[in-house]
């Protein structure tokens, strides 16, 4: 999967933040130089490896152990920056591993079974030091989840049952544990994480106590090209309109339905599929972005590996908009909110700007 490639754009602006934001992208992605070939299935990896020990929040959830909540804790959060966000991926990741292993990272089990979720070497989950690192189990487990078409779709257990493919095939052993994983994954939450700091909803930058996430003060970076600069200023008049899926406008939007209005305003046609767009355009580098630009990463429902799931517009200052979800509509991230599941492609819809 190509991700980023960089690309010589005259007459545009290498913005004085972008040394900066490119080291930060490498450091996020375990890359060892911005631009070029990623291999998402490694990254994907070392992002969760580096999300847990940096999101991983410390207390009690009640009605678990010690040990059993310092699980639940990992698990939420590597699950929510393998899946962009996904807090149903969470707790379906949470129901699996309370019914395995009762949140217990235990080293036997049937035939070669080990770990949160009792994956198995010889079934291509990995060595038995990897299943046995909580991190690397729950990330192997998210990213086969995120490859079932239509997850999101199924019924929770179901889901489940497609990854793990355990003996009872109707799921109903996952089924029981769905309403402990909402408490779990409550308490979880609850402890002490930061909304925007862990991949978890918009970034906490309130406008008028809305939760839009547009910084006061925030203005399109001087020198941003016309075109670009007319794009940004029509996503930023969308702001708050709910997300509908398949919606583009005026009224709501998905998030491929807004990049795809926007850029029309401009003249430049972009088809209604992030997956799609990721290929449109021209693929620039970190350090060559410039407000307008596509930032395409897995989201919580992606295709297939190397696929976007979901697509934004850098703003610059480190900003990204987007059509998040149902629950917070068009609204403003933090870029390391944004990527923090992954980066599988940057794009300029209009390279001869």
């Amino acid at each position: 999967m190509t991700a980023a490639t960089s690309t010589q754009r005259p007459g545009k602006l290498v913005w004085a933040a972008a040394a900066a934001l490119a080291a930060g992208v490498a450091m996020a992605l375990g890359l060892s130089a911005v631009g070029g070939t990623v291999d998402y299935a490694a990254t994907a990896l070392t992002v969760a490896d580096q999300a847990a020990r940096a999101c991983l929040v410390a207390g009690t959830v009640p009605s678990l152990t010690a040990a059993q909540a310092a699980n639940a804790d990992l698990i939420v959060s590597v699950s929510l920056a393998v899946s962009g966000e996904s807090t149903p991926a969470a707790r379906i990741a949470l129901m699996t591993a309370m019914t395995e292993s009762g949140l217990e990272n235990l080293d036997l089990g049937d035939k070669d079974s080990l770990g949160l979720f009792q994956q198995r070497p010889s079934q291509g989950w990995g060595t038995p030091a990897q299943i046995m690192d909580p991190r690397y189990s729950t990330a192997a487990f998210v990213r086969r989840l995120l490859a079932v078409p239509g997850w999101h779709q199924m019924a929770p257990w179901r889901a489940a049952q497609a990854v793990q493919r355990s003996a009872d095939s109707s799921g109903s052993n996952y089924e029981a544990n769905w309403p402990g994983a909402g408490r779990v994954l409550a308490g979880v939450l609850a402890n002490g994480n930061r909304p925007g700091t862990c991949g978890q909803g918009t970034a906490t930058l309130p406008v008028n106590g809305s939760r839009q996430g547009l910084p006061p003060g925030y203005v399109i970076p001087p020198g941003t090209p016309p075109e670009h600069e007319a794009v940004v200023r029509f996503a930023l008049g969308q702001l708050g309109k709910p997300y509908v899926w398949a919606g583009a406008g005026p009224a709501d939007y998905d998030c491929s339905g807004l990049t795809m209005a926007a850029w029309a305003t401009v003249g430049v046609a972009l088809v209604h599929a992030a997956s799609i767009q990721q290929n449109e355009g021209v693929g620039v580098g970190v350090a060559a972005l410039v407000p307008g630009d596509l930032v395409l990463v897995p989201g919580s429902d992606s295709p297939g590996p190397g696929l976007a799931g979901h697509v934004g517009l850098y703003l610059g200052d480190n900003l990204v908009i987007s059509a998040i979800d149902p629950q917070y509509g068009v609204a403003v991230q933090s870029w390391t909110t944004f990527v923090s599941g992954g980066l599988i492609a940057l794009r300029d819809p209009a390279p001869g700007e």
